[in-house]
């Protein structure tokens, strides 16, 4: 796990990343704060994949992890809803193609490949796991505590 000092610069650059890039939500999760964000962020993957199966696949997909901090923002304050729930995922994709895009030149299958890896990570964000994890952070966020 690397340090504090090291994970918020890291996050940091992911934000400007982000912003430069034009991504969907990259204001909204730049308002939140930097602190805010080390707090939500997690890396690629769901939490029940444990910490070293998501440095991983976050090493394995790093291109988008500028989107993953956008999203793992939403599900930070989830509102348990479907229509929350899909907006995130939608943003997500979205922002997974735009990165891809940036990346390699149209005729780079590169290209290609990362833009179905892109839906291919769409399609396990909006899978029954990722509702559950939308629903379960929803009720972390907002758990009321008993007197």
């Amino acid at each position: 796990m690397e340090d504090a000092e090291n994970r918020e610069a890291h996050v940091a650059g992911l934000l400007q990343s982000a912003l430069s890039a034009g991504l969907m939500g990259a204001d909204w999760a730049s308002r939140q704060g930097i602190r805010w964000l080390v707090e939500a962020y997690n890396g690629i993957g769901p939490e029940f994949l444990g910490e070293d199966l998501r440095a991983k696949s976050t090493a394995w997909f790093r291109i988008f992890e500028p989107a993953a901090l956008i999203h793992d923002g939403r599900n930070h304050v989830s509102d348990g809803s479907t229509y929350g729930f899909n907006g995130a995922n939608i943003e997500f994709l979205c922002n997974c193609r735009i990165l891809a895009d940036r990346a390699y030149s149209w005729w780079n299958w590169k290209r290609y490949r990362a833009r179905m890896i892109a839906d291919a990570l769409y399609d396990f964000v909006s899978s029954p796991a990722g509702w559950r994890a939308w629903l379960e952070a929803h009720a972390k966020t907002n758990r009321k505590e008993l007197p």
